[in-house]
């Protein structure tokens, strides 16, 4: 009887998890309208004429005022530090993150 029970649970379907509700959320139909009209056997390229479309844009200031402190931690016999810094090559600067490790011998 209880083998029975245990086969019929088995059949019955779980409910689906709920969608994530994490950020905005899309229209159900989006209609796409073309920008430019092609017209008679010409070849037409339509597209975008934005070029900072996939820059990053600068962050800005961190959240708290300040940049974030030095990280330093034990690893073996030595120590490990992470620190961020901004390095400038060839006139063009980015931000960079610096790790050192020292090791005692």
């Amino acid at each position: 009887m209880l083998v029975a029970i245990l086969m019929a649970v088995q059949t019955i379907a779980a409910a689906p998890p709920p969608l994530p509700a994490a950020g905005p959320v899309l229209p159900t139909t989006l209609r796409v309208v073309p920008s430019c009209d092609p017209t008679g056997d010409d070849i037409v390229v339509c597209g975008r004429k934005d070029s900072d479309q996939y820059r990053l844009r600068p962050l800005g200031p961190p959240p708290n005022g300040k940049p974030l402190p030095p990280m330093t931690a034990k690893l073996g016999n030595g120590t490990i530090d992470g620190r961020a810094v901004q390095r400038c090559v060839a006139g063009i600067c980015a931000p960079a993150a610096m790790i050192t490790l020292k090791q005692s011998f």
